[in-house]
């Protein structure tokens, strides 16, 4: 309880028993017993205000105090209320404040923190964007300074590459030259034992002609596939495009030098590239014949002789041998020309003499005259 509120009872409490005192000190009081103790008992005599009524009027203020003490206890209550709320919501607003003042606080430093990180990235970008365009840079430099460097050494290889196909063609010239002019001379060497074949046979010869020969009674088969891919062999022995199988040998192992031959008309045969196979088609036991079987090809194209060189055994598959390839009858008939028109000058030395100077390089070796004259003449 407050002070004035104690001090309030005690004035209170202090006047009640005043007035108490003074009831009974007053003269010419006296007391009803037989009227009890209740309040109108308490009445004088002379209806004089009594115990009673003092007591009631006493209540009545003390119960006046009681209410205005409870009305300003509550008033005080609801002002304490009041002012703790007040208290309490200006604590609250200033942690409030403080808090917002931490979290603007920590916003700024947070934003702060933000752009600082973004002005470092920006500067680390920057920094890598420079580091990469130089490395670029040094990357291209360095591209271009190899590629100049790989072109030199691309140009320097291609140089020494030339050189080195130059010499390899050269070699190959040389040592193709060198084989078809052996290849030349071992036909002319077997045209003397292939014309008696031929001869004994009773064979045709052309411009175009292809010969097998070989020395055993085994049965070996030409095959020839003209230009249009139509095959001339045992069992085709003519074909569309005029080229025959004149002569097929030891069928029956008829004789230890055979010989086949295919001949297009003179003139006739199609231009174009013919592929020569051999076939051994049967082994005479009963000769008593060995494998392997050595077998020539001889070529007449234009009058341009080649010979090949070859072996099979019985049971072996068809073997290509060789081909070539066929000018027109046109370039043909040129090219006899020019063949014959050199076989004059050979005959007729005066002739030979005046056009010496302008055709020197166009005149063929001796051997392949021979040869040239000899089919010529056939």
């Amino acid at each position: 309880m407050e002070a004035g509120a104690m001090g309030m009872t005690l004035i209170l409490g202090g006047a009640f028993f005043i007035g108490i005192w003074a009831i009974f000190l007053r003269k010419g009081a006296s007391v009803n017993v037989s009227q009890g103790m209740s309040a109108e008992g308490l009445r004088n005599a002379n209806n004089t205000p009594g115990f009673g009524r003092a007591k009631n009027e006493f209540d009545r203020k003390l119960a006046l105090v009681e209410e205005r003490r409870r009305r300003r206890e509550a008033i005080e209550s609801r002002l304490a209320i009041d002012e703790n709320e007040r208290i309490a919501n200006e604590e609250s607003e200033r942690i409030s404040n403080k808090l917002a003042g931490e979290r603007e606080n920590a916003e700024r430093e947070r934003i702060a923190g933000v752009m600082e990180a973004e002005r470092l990235s920006l500067e680390q970008e920057e920094a890598e964007r420079l580091r990469l365009e130089q490395e670029e840079a040094d990357r291209i430099a360095r591209e271009e300074e190899e590629a100049r460097l790989a072109a030199e050494r691309e140009t320097l290889r291609q140089k020494e590459m030339a050189d080195a196909e130059k010499l390899r063609l050269k070699e190959i010239k040389k040592a193709a030259k060198q084989v078809e002019l052996e290849s030349r001379e071992a036909a002319q060497r077997a045209m003397s034992e292939l014309q008696q074949r031929l001869a004994r046979e009773g064979a045709r010869s052309s411009d175009v002609q292809v010969s097998l020969m070989w020395n055993n009674y085994n049965d070996l088969d030409l095959h020839i596939v003209c230009p249009s891919g139509e095959r001339i062999h045992g069992g085709n022995k003519i074909s569309n495009c005029g080229g025959e199988l004149d002569v097929d040998a030891n069928v029956r192992a008829e004789t230890k030098k055979p010989v086949e031959n295919v001949v297009w008309p003179e003139g006739k045969a199609p231009a174009g590239v013919y592929q020569v196979y051999v076939h051994h088609y049967k082994k005479h036991a009963k000769r008593r014949t060995r494998d392997p079987t050595k077998f020539q090809i001889i070529t007449s194209n234009g009058g341009e002789l080649m010979e090949y060189n070859g072996t099979l055994t019985h049971g072996d598959p068809i073997k290509l041998v060789c081909e070539f390839k066929v000018a027109t009858p046109e370039e043909r008939a040129a090219k006899k020309r020019e063949l014959e028109e050199q076989l004059e000058t050979v005959d007729n030395p005066e002739i030979g003499a005046e056009e010496s100077d302008s055709k020197s390089e166009e005149v063929p070796s001796m051997p392949d005259l021979d040869a040239l004259s000899e089919e010529l003449k056939d």
